[in-house]
């Protein structure tokens, strides 16, 4: 009699693997107060992973950034998603947890992602624009502390923009003067999107938190190329909530409007089909005024051209003229992928085991307008 041996399959689940390809930047880095004192950092590329990690057997009320989970992990069809998110727990080594993120604890929080490779910042829950100080409304701290770090980061060739949420009291009369007191902080970089308006998921029966929202759109653009603008930009899995209806024209008020937002580089969406309730995304530009997609654009070269995976690779020599062909090889891959339309640098010495190199980057622009002209010519009618 013969003996059957059956196969022994053996089927276990292993974390996603996305293919990079050129123009991806979609590591995200998230931080959050979680309802555990035990977890740190760490790096997830799946929701239920991550949520185990940061997670408790109850999850209290007060916790807004447990709920933004699923979303920083979101993608559908016009977003692969993001490739990586790195959380941090503001509620480390507490005593006593809290869910409110203060100035300190962001702080904290930043220290200890300084060392990581990220591309996008969120916090999992919402900023208040404003904060009040000597009786006085001032732009909120936290966004003083977020640029410091922006500011250092980009030092030490480790750029990345923020994506979040942006709580706004549309009851303010000081709203235009705050606004304009938060553009002017981060006039040269750093946001990528403040956003302004929940959003809703054709599948959700509701909109989600603001802060769920910001961790939305950081998904959304994290799995986009860096040039892809949105501008114009149809979400098509969103429906129904726009900036103009909740920050209706009231300039005779003094209070803010959709416009303002606009003008100082805010996330804002209008109805492109209100029978349908289709989002569009108004205009992409940032605090910086450019729009999105040229900050992000400058990020990722700077990063590509630090060659941190390069140098200390045995059969290179890291000399002047290497680097030189290094460059090349960027600037050729840049303008091949439309990236750029120009780049110029000038390399040089700065020390011994050191050079400099000075860039400069064409960027092509963003077409915002379509302007169409029409010449009509009326010929007369003959009967046949």
């Amino acid at each position: 009699m013969a003996t059957i041996n059956e196969p022994d399959v053996v089927v276990t689940d292993v974390d996603k693997i996305k293919t990079k390809s050129y123009g991806d930047a979609g590591k995200i880095a998230l931080i959050g107060a979680f309802p555990t004192s035990t977890f740190n950092i760490g790096s997830f590329t799946k929701l239920e992973a991550a949520q185990e990690a940061v997670g408790a057997t109850t999850i209290p009320d007060a916790c807004v950034s447990y709920g933004c989970l699923p979303y920083i992990f979101n993608q559908d069809s016009q977003s692969r998603g993001a490739e990586e998110v790195i959380i941090v727990n503001t509620n480390y080594g507490a005593s006593t947890l809290s869910y409110t993120i203060t100035n300190e604890l962001l702080a904290n929080a930043l220290l200890t992602l300084a060392d990581e490779d990220f591309d996008i910042l969120t916090i999992a829950d919402t900023i208040s624009l404003e904060s009040t100080s000597n009786n006085s409304t001032v732009v909120n701290p936290l966004w003083g502390t977020l640029k410091t770090f922006v500011d250092s980061q980009y030092r030490n060739q480790q750029p990345f923009g923020i994506i979040t949420a942006i709580g706004i009291d549309n009851t303010s009369t000081t709203g235009d003067a705050t606004v304009e007191s938060f553009k002017l902080l981060f006039h040269d970089k750093g946001i990528y999107k403040a956003v302004t308006t929940p959003v809703q998921p054709k599948t959700a029966n509701a909109a989600l938190t603001l802060a769920q929202s910001g961790c939305w759109h950081a998904a959304f653009t994290a799995g986009r190329a860096v040039n892809k603008s949105e501008t114009g930009k149809i979400y098509k899995h969103l429906q129904g909530v726009d900036s103009k209806s909740l920050f209706p024209i009231q300039s005779d008020t003094g209070k803010l409007d959709w416009e303002n937002l606009l003008d100082a580089g805010l996330h804002t969406t209008k109805f492109h089909n209100r029978r349908l309730r289709i989002v569009k995304c108004i205009n992409n530009m940032t605090p910086a005024g450019w729009d999105m997609k040229v900050e992000r654009v400058k990020n990722y070269m700077v990063k590509r051209l630090s060659f941190a995976d390069v140098f200390g690779e045995d059969n290179n020599e890291p000399t002047i003229d290497f680097v030189k062909g290094l460059f090349e090889y960027e600037k050729e891959l840049a303008l091949k992928n439309n990236y750029l339309t120009d780049m110029d640098y000038e390399i040089t010495h700065c020390g011994k085991d050191c050079i400099r190199a000075k860039l400069f980057l064409e960027i092509p622009e963003v077409v915002k307008h379509v302007r169409v002209e029409v010449s009509v010519e009326i010929t007369p009618y003959e009967e046949e």
